[in-house]
C-alpha cells in the first residue's frame, strides 16, 4: 500500500496537468457543497457548480499565464497589484453578466440567480488569486530545491569519480614496487586491490554506507601500503564505541589515510608515525588522524597534488552541511586531522 502511494504521489509531482485537474476537481467538490440549495445534490446544483467555475478559470489563468509572469516575476509588484484589482473588476463584472442574463439562454428551463453581489464574488477571486499565486511560488521554489539536489548529486559524482583514480595510482605504485623485487605476494595484493576498487566503485555508490564497511576497507586499504612502508615505523589503528548498524557518507576517511601515508611514512620523516583513533558516542563520531611530517614522494608539478582533501572538504559540506567539524593542523613534524560529524 506504501509502495503505491509513493507511486502516485511521485507522479503528481511530476505531472502539471494531473496537479490542475486534481485542484479543480477539489474545488468543485468544495463549492457545491457550498452552493447547493437543500441536502441534497441535484442537477441543477452541478450546473450550477460548473458554471459557477467558468469565470473563476478564466481569472486565474489570466493571471498565471499573463499577469503574474508579465509584472510579479519582473519584480513590478505595483503593476501587478493594479493589473490583479482591474482583473477581479472584470471577472466580477462578467459572473454577473453571465448569471443575469447569458445563462437563461444556455441552460433553457432552468432558473439561475447571481446569489452573490460584486463584493461577494470579488472576495472569491482574491482567494482563489491568492492560492493559485502561492502554489505557483511554491512549486518555482520546490523546483529550485530540486534543480540544486540534481546539482549536489552531480557534484558529489564528479568528486568520487577524481578519488577513485587517486587511490587506484597510489596503490598501483605500491604492487609495482613489489613486482620488481619479484615478491611471490604479488597475485595476492592485486586481488586485494581489486577488492578494494570493487568496494570504491560499486559498494560506495550509494549515499551512505555501513560505517563498519568503511573501517575495513581503511585496514585493507593500510595493510596494502604498508608492503611500502618502512619496517621500524609506528602504526596504530584504535577504535572506539560499538561502529556497528552507523552509517556514513562514502569515501570520507581514506584521503586522509592516504595523506598520512604518503607524507608521512614516504616521506623520509625521521621516527615515522601514523596514529589514527575512531570514536562513536552515541550518533556522532570522532574521527582523528595524526602522523610524522615528512616530504611527499610526488613530483612537485604532479596535477593529482592534494586532491584528495580539496575533495573530501567539499563533500563534508555538501553532505553534512552544519552537522560536521574539520580541524587540519600542522607543525614541522608533525600533521593532524580532527573529524566530527553526525553520523546517520
Amino acid at each position: 500500500m506504501e509502495r503505491y502511494l509513493n507511486i502516485v504521489i511521485s507522479r503528481l509531482s511530476k505531472d502539471r496537468v494531473l496537479q490542475h485537474i486534481l485542484f479543480w476537481c477539489l474545488s468543485f467538490l468544495i463549492l457545491m457543497n457550498i452552493l447547493k440549495v437543500s441536502a441534497e445534490v441535484k442537477r441543477i446544483d452541478l450546473i450550477y457548480t460548473a458554471v459557477f467555475h467558468v469565470p473563476i478559470v478564466l481569472v486565474v489563468y489570466l493571471n498565471l499565464r499573463l499577469i503574474f509572469p508579465l509584472f510579479w516575476e519582473q519584480k513590478r509588484y505595483f503593476y501587478y497589484s493594479l493589473a490583479v484589482v482591474l482583473l477581479v473588476a472584470l471577472g466580477s463584472g462578467f459572473y454577473l453578466l453571465l448569471f443575469d442574463s447569458w445563462i437563461d439562454h444556455i441552460f433553457t428551463g432552468y432558473y439561475f440567480i447571481a446569489y452573490y453581489s460584486f463584493w461577494d464574488i470579488s472576495l472569491y477571486f482574491v482567494i482563489y488569486l491568492f492560492a493559485t499565486s502561492l502554489l505557483r511560488l511554491a512549486r518555482g521554489w520546490f523546483r529550485v530545491q530540486e534543480l540544486e539536489n540534481e546539482k549536489t548529486m552531480a557534484e558529489l559524482k564528479a568528486l568520487k569519480s577524481q578519488i577513485n583514480p587517486h587511490f587506484l595510482f597510489n596503490s598501483l605504485n605500491s604492487i609495482y614496487s613489489l613486482a620488481r623485487k619479484e615478491s611471490k605476494v604479488v597475485p595476492e595484493k592485486i586481488v586485494q586491490l581489486s577488492d578494494l576498487m570493487r568496494h570504491i566503485i560499486y559498494d560506495s555508490d550509494v549515499e551512505y554506507i555501513s560505517l563498519e564497511k568503511e573501517v575495513d576497507m581503511v585496514q585493507n586499504y593500510m595493510e596494502l601500503q604498508n608492503l611500502r612502508t618502512q619496517k621500524d615505523a609506528k602504526i596504530e589503528f584504535e577504535t572506539v564505541g560499538e561502529i556497528k548498524g552507523k552509517k556514513i557518507a562514502p569515501l570520507i576517511f581514506l584521503p586522509f589515510v592516504e595523506n598520512s601515508f604518503k607524507h608521512g611514512l614516504k616521506g623520509g620523516a625521521k621516527n615515522a608515525f601514523v596514529q589514527i583513533r575512531l570514536e562513536v558516542l552515541d550518533k556522532v563520531m570522532y574521527f582523528e588522524i595524526e602522523n610524522s611530517r615528512g616530504e611527499t614522494t610526488e613530483p612537485a608539478n604532479n596535477q593529482y597534488k592534494g586532491i584528495g582533501i580539496e575533495n573530501v572538504k567539499k563533500r563534508l559540506e555538501l553532505i553534512y552541511p552544519d552537522q560536521h567539524l574539520l580541524q587540519i593542523s600542522k607543525s614541522d613534524e608533525t600533521f593532524k586531522v580532527l573529524l566530527q560529524l553526525q553520523l546517520k
